[in-house]
């Protein structure tokens, strides 16, 4: 087996963990020369694997529709591709490994089990609260389907916190029911810029705006959303002592950085497998209820319309999960 193509489109988060595991896995076949298409914007998390090389892809244009997955087909057997692991399966890689499976060149596939089932179940109220596996494990099953060497050994990034000086936070998600309130990561914020220097991450206008107004309103608060490049601001996360995010990208942007994470978790929860690869030991802020988790990706409206698992949870116990607990 020389080549490998890996199918990982999205979502920043996913591309992010399933980068932490590439890194083992290259490491360890150097080798294969593995191809891992997803979108250009992601390009820097691969940036240091050298028998790793990113395919950008393009949905909006060159490989929007049937038309353009044939295309991108057709652009991927310049590769000569031997083995193909579907990290996402979803109907763009149904639809590319069908082209696959029908050429002249026998390529052995491997697809990814999400563990589906599990997790509806896992927010069914009645069902009892287990650990599921994590999603790099799942990742790292796919290669092992394929013959590939994946000897991952369970990795513990260190959280200490009486080192703490420089907290990156990033406090926003892209549902509802996974960001913790804005007016109570407000008091947050307060109470840790009087002794720490806080920086936030972030995209979009909104949260660009509401970060800038926390910059001007307490001392030792930078907004760091729309100022920098994503390899500019990975390199920014890397010089952190720890970073606070949601059950988000920040989680997975702080483990590709080596950075401890202390994560909030509402509506999901970190038995579904989501938690950062080697952030499983770190802080993990939550409320025991039992309507937790009702949702795998935080995307379903509160049965309650309060979002109790997030107000429930005081801002003094954010803090004292970053400055006290370890």
């Amino acid at each position: 087996m020389k080549t490998v193509l890996i199918l990982r489109f999205s979502a920043m988060g996913d591309v992010a963990m399933a980068a932490s595991v590439m890194k083992e896995i290259c490491a360890q076949n150097l080798e294969i020369h593995f191809v891992f298409a997803t979108r250009a914007f992601f390009a820097p998390f691969f940036v240091d694997i050298p028998n790793l090389e990113v395919f950008p892809l393009d949905f909006k244009n060159n490989h929007k529709g049937l038309n353009g997955l044939f295309k991108l087909y057709k652009e991927l057997n310049y590769f000569k591709i031997d083995a193909i692991a579907d990290l996402h399966d979803v109907l763009r890689t149904k639809i590319l490994k069908f082209f696959f499976r029908f050429s002249f060149k026998k390529i052995k596939i491997a697809t990814i089990n999400k563990g589906k089932r599990e997790k509806r179940e896992l927010c069914l109220v009645e069902t009892p609260k287990t650990q599921l596996k994590s999603m790099w494990q799942r990742y790292t099953e796919v290669f092992q389907k394929l013959k590939i060497k994946t000897e991952i050994k369970p990795k513990t990034i260190p959280f200490s916190p009486e080192k703490v000086k420089k907290v990156g936070i990033s406090p926003f998600a892209q549902h509802k029911g996974k960001a913790y309130p804005p007016e109570l990561m407000e008091k947050v914020l307060e109470l840790l810029s009087a002794k720490y220097e806080i920086y936030l991450f972030g995209g979009g206008t909104t949260e660009k705006e509401l970060c800038e107004k926390w910059q001007e309103k307490y001392k030792n608060v930078h907004s760091l959303v729309g100022k920098y490049s994503l390899n500019e601001e990975l390199e920014f996360i890397s010089t952190l002592d720890v970073m606070l995010s949601m059950d988000s990208s920040g989680m997975h942007l702080a483990s590709l950085c080596n950075v401890p994470c202390v994560s909030i978790w509402g509506a999901t929860h970190p038995y579904t497998g989501f938690v950062g690869f080697g952030q499983e030991q770190n802080p993990q802020i939550q409320l025991d209820l039992p309507c937790r988790p009702c949702s795998v990706y935080g995307n379903k409206p509160c049965k309650y319309n309060d979002y109790r698992c997030l107000y429930g949870i005081a801002p003094e116990a954010v803090v004292n999960g970053l400055v006290v607990n370890g």
